[in-house]
């Protein structure tokens, strides 16, 4: 009975404890998966996880030759390997702590045929001859001699270099091969190469919009590169977790993912991806609020440097709405999306009045991908011209001819003042004044004989009280 039961608890502990060894990764497998050929000078990526497990584990990618090559923790990682000739060899993953090892992936390189380089790589070409002294070398792009001092080339006997490669060096080479001999030369010609020059990919870009497809509402996300050689491996990436992966022959490509209005699904990525590069999109918020609340309209004069008004700049504004179209109407009639007195900016979020024309004008708005959605109006607006208003000839002749009056009236005020002080003044000193009269009256007469005179001046000073 009691060997029953002690197995019995033997049991339950090996159940019980079962779980948690694996949840620890003693028990966890993991799945390795990635190419088993690759040109060289190119880039892959191999991917490992744990089927259906849900939370981040750190997983460890390792080569027979080499051990340990990489570490990564997500709930599933990529590893990118840049291939070169050292590259050859049998790959596999496992979780840290005692994991068990993944499958394994042979894993061989090869050669590109045609030659296949990126801009800023090396390009190296060498003539090969089988037999013969004494020889020299001609080379061609797209059948026209190469010339060495162009600096577009280095030729150094038998090799052409090329340093930094881009897409004018893409094409057509061969080389021709003669002796130096002067009787009976010889000379023979290579088979033709083509060099494939690629640009690198650059700026990547996500952008977002929702259609409605009869049944749900649909997030479409567009991924595109400003610049680069197809083809491309776009992957959506939604906080963090890969969704979807496409290779595709372009510069673009977009994505679908079911949406619901008003949740907040999280963000979503764009990663691009080619032999030598990947890129990251910033993210794009997976949120559609529906159009809603009070919808108001801004209004701005827009004047030329004498202060005329030039322009009128309306600006419709609603409360919420992710994806709002907007509508515009004037004196209750409705507006065209452009005109000779009128245009529209910003997905018609903007009306701009080249032409004022006084009146009252509204904007509507509503969800763009619902065509049964209800319009919601703003109150009505008057636009008219503010310019100030320029005097005319008649008050200009008044406004001069009452300043004139002022300057005239003022002056004689002004002289009048004067001289009464004067004659107050001498009043006040009358016998200073009589002194000074008595001293101008008895000088001496001036001699007016024709000899020169000395001219005897006398200071006559007059004191005045304050």
């Amino acid at each position: 009975m009691m060997s029953r039961s002690l197995c019995f608890l033997f049991m339950s502990l090996g159940v019980s404890l079962g779980p948690v060894a694996k949840i620890a990764g003693l028990h966890l497998k993991p799945v390795l998966s990635g190419p088993r050929l690759a040109y060289r000078g190119s880039q892959v990526q191999f991917e490992c996880k744990v089927p259906d497990w849900l939370s981040p584990l750190t997983f460890e990618l390792w080569k027979d030759t080499e051990g340990l090559i990489a570490t990564e923790h997500n709930i599933n990682v990529t590893f990118d390997l840049q291939v070169t000739e050292g590259s050859e060899g049998e790959y596999s993953c496992r979780v840290t702590n005692g994991g068990l090892s993944s499958n394994t992936i042979p894993f061989q390189t090869v050669n590109p045929h045609p030659p296949l380089l990126y801009e800023g790589q090396k390009l190296v070409l060498r003539c090969e001859v089988r037999k013969g002294t004494h020889l020299s070398f001609s080379w061609f792009h797209n059948q026209q001699q190469v010339n060495p001092s162009s600096g577009l080339y280095r030729i150094n006997a038998d090799t052409l270099t090329v340093d930094s490669a881009g897409e004018r060096h893409a094409g057509i080479y061969s080389c021709m091969a003669e002796n130096q001999v002067t009787v009976n030369p010889r000379f023979s010609s290579s088979p033709n190469i083509q060099v494939i020059v690629k640009k690198h990919i650059s700026q990547l870009s996500a952008s977002l919009w929702v259609w409605w497809d009869g049944a749900a509402l649909q997030a479409n996300i567009s991924c595109a590169v400003a610049s680069g050689s197809p083809p491309l491996l776009f992957t959506l990436l939604l906080d963090g977790r890969q969704l979807e992966q496409k290779h595709v022959d372009a510069l673009s490509s977009s994505f679908s993912v079911p949406i619901l209005m008003g949740q907040d699904l999280g963000s979503a990525r764009c990663r691009a991806q080619t032999d030598t590069r990947t890129l990251l999109s910033d993210p794009v918020h997976l949120h559609v609020v529906p159009v809603g609340g009070a919808v108001h309209v801004m209004l701005t004069y827009l004047h030329d440097v004498n202060a005329m008004t030039e322009a009128a700049l309306l600006k419709c504004v609603p409360e919420r709405g992710t994806f709002p179209q907007f509508s515009w109407s004037v004196n209750h009639s409705s507006l065209p999306a452009g005109g000779d007195a009128h245009a529209v900016s910003d997905r018609g979020q903007i009306l701009i009045l080249t032409d004022i024309n006084s009146g009252y004008y509204r904007c509507c708005v509503r969800d763009s991908f619902n065509e049964s959605s209800v319009w919601l109006e703003s109150a009505e607006v008057f636009v008219q011209r503010t310019d100030p208003a320029l005097p005319s000839m008649e008050v200009i002749a008044l406004v001069f001819c009452g300043f004139l009056s002022m300057v005239i009236v003022g002056g004689s005020i002004f002289m009048f003042w004067n001289i009464e002080r004067k004659n107050h003044t001498c009043k006040q000193h009358s016998n200073q004044c009589v002194q000074t009269d008595r001293v101008i009256v008895n000088a001496p007469a001036a001699d007016v004989s024709p000899e020169p005179q000395t001219l005897e001046m006398k200071a006559v000073i007059m004191e005045f009280e304050a």
